[in-house]
Order: structure tokens, then C-alpha cells, then sequence
């Protein structure tokens, strides 16, 4: 009877309603939506939000949006990031705060905020064009105040970076190992070095000197150092004086160790830039 009693127990659990299967979501934001005017919504976008730098001072190659160059890159991460984010996540709750989907409209939380630190959303409805291929319609960014946005909520919450919390806080006076050898026999990172000290014969000590200034500024300025989410564990982004003692030529990505930081990479101050950015941190303004 008891063996009976199982059995009828688990073909009843069988057949219960399977819970609806989230609609998963294309990563990239062109393939999502169908996007007109983008250039003008990047440029509403920067009015909207809080003033930043969203150009190169000195680009290293030419782009086809020369106003907002870094914005437009940052807003292609973050609707990748939290697109990914959603479609892995099994429960309902959870991935409406990441990534707002329903019948007739989508939102996601940009990250950026209004003068007022309202936050700004992009917006989308249904594409009711029969000839198009994209489901979603971009409307443009908006802030939490905005009529779009009335009858959502809760709305997505802003985009949030996991990453463990070891040495989650820069210590100054942990040492810095330069890995000179990788750094400077690496074409791509030998590339980023300032082109009138590149062939300098002292140009690892100086390289390993730069990075020591940097490490003792920071014993007086903490906030050169920033930190970003990469592989889910933090490093720190140190800035590197070469030819200027007031102003940093490029960045240097400090790996947590024990007891120590390891350098094996520079990066140009427009890399540093974008990566501060995405890692939810703003700009790095003491890196320009």
C-alpha cells in the first residue's frame, strides 16, 4: 500500500504544471531592438545625465561617434551585462529587478543618474512594424520619473557587479612586483608606453620607479586607485607616471596576492576609463 501510495505521490508530482519558461534575450542591443537615431539618443542621454567626460581627449583611432564615444561603449556593456545576467537567472523575482520584460514594454537600469540622482533607464515597446525583424522598438533613455515608466514596478535596480571581497580596499603599503619583463617584451603593452621614451635604455627602471610614485601618491590621494571586477575577483587600476610627475601616462593592473600586489599589464588612460566605468565606479578623474 505504502509502495502504491509512492507511486501515486510521484505521478502526481509529475504531473504538475511545469513553471513558465523565461523568454531569453539577445545580448546585443542591436540584434534586441530595432534602434533609430542611436547618435541621437546618446546625445539626450548625456543631457540627461550627470555631467562626465564621455570623449577621448586623444584618441588613439578614429571612431564614427566622435561626441560620445565612452557613453555609447558603456550603455553596449551594460545592456550585455545585464541581458546575461537575466537570462541566468532562475528565479522570476530576481530577474525582473535586473531586467524589466512584459507584453508591451522593456526596461533596464542604465547605471547613470540625473543631476537630481534620479536613475535613467532605456526604454523599448513592441515593434508593431510587420516588416521588421526585431520584436523591440527603442523609445530612448529616460529617468525614473518619466510617464513610460508609471505603471512599472518595481522598477530594475542598477546594475550590480559581483566580485569577492578580498582586498576589496587598496592597501598602499602592501609592495608592488612589476612583471618589467612581460610589460615591456609584450608588443600590445609596449605599444601603450609614450612613443619618446620607448626605446630608452633605463626605460624598466623608470617604469618601475613610475609605478612607485604611483603607489606613494596613493598613500596621500586613496581615490587614485580604482577599483574594477574582473573574472569576478577585484583588481586595481594604478595610475603610472612616466613623463609627468603630475599627470599619469597610463594605468597599471595591480592582481591581489598575499600580501602584495602583482602588475602584469598597462593600460592607455581611455582603457582605464571605460573599465572604471563599467565596473560601476564613474570616471577616474584622476586618471585624465
Amino acid at each position: 500500500m505504502k509502495e502504491m501510495e509512492a507511486k501515486t505521490e510521484n505521478r502526481y508530482e509529475y504531473r504538475k504544471p511545469q513553471e513558465k519558461r523565461k523568454h531569453m534575450i539577445a545580448p546585443d542591443l542591436f540584434e534586441f531592438a530595432y534602434v533609430p537615431d542611436w547618435y541621437g539618443h546618446l546625445a539626450e542621454l548625456e543631457r540627461l545625465a550627470l555631467p562626465e567626460s564621455w570623449k577621448f581627449r586623444k584618441p588613439s583611432r578614429e571612431t564614427k561617434n566622435t561626441d560620445t564615444p565612452i557613453l555609447e561603449r558603456y550603455i553596449h556593456t551594460i545592456f550585455r551585462k545585464q541581458v546575461i545576467d537575466f537570462n541566468s537567472e532562475s528565479d522570476p523575482r530576481k530577474a525582473d529587478s535586473i531586467f524589466h520584460l512584459e507584453n508591451e514594454c522593456v526596461c533596464f537600469h542604465t547605471g547613470l543618474y540625473t543631476p537630481q540622482y534620479k536613475g535613467i533607464y532605456g526604454y523599448f515597446e513592441r515593434n508593431n512594424f510587420s516588416d521588421s525583424l526585431r520584436d523591440w522598438y527603442f523609445r530612448g533613455f529616460c529617468d525614473e520619473l518619466s510617464p513610460k515608466l508609471r505603471y512599472i514596478e518595481p522598477l530594475p535596480q542598477k546594475p550590480v557587479y559581483h566580485m569577492a571581497q578580498s582586498g576589496i580596499n587598496f592597501n598602499p603599503e602592501w609592495p608592488i612586483r612589476v612583471n618589467v619583463n612581460h610589460i615591456l617584451g609584450d608588443e600590445e603593452n609596449l605599444e601603450r608606453i609614450p612613443a619618446k621614451i620607448r626605446k630608452v635604455k633605463n626605460l624598466p627602471l623608470l617604469f618601475e620607479t613610475a609605478v612607485e610614485l604611483g603607489r606613494r601618491k596613493s598613500v596621500i590621494e586613496p581615490g587614485l586607485v580604482v577599483p574594477q571586477g574582473y573574472q569576478g575577483r577585484v583588481q586595481y587600476l594604478l595610475p603610472v607616471y612616466l613623463t609627468n610627475m603630475q599627470k599619469p601616462d597610463l594605468a597599471m593592473t595591480l592582481t591581489v596576492m598575499d600580501g602584495y600586489y602583482l602588475g602584469n599589464t598597462c593600460l592607455t588612460l581611455e582603457m582605464t576609463m571605460m573599465l572604471s566605468f563599467q565596473s560601476g565606479y564613474g570616471n577616474v578623474y584622476s586618471l585624465k
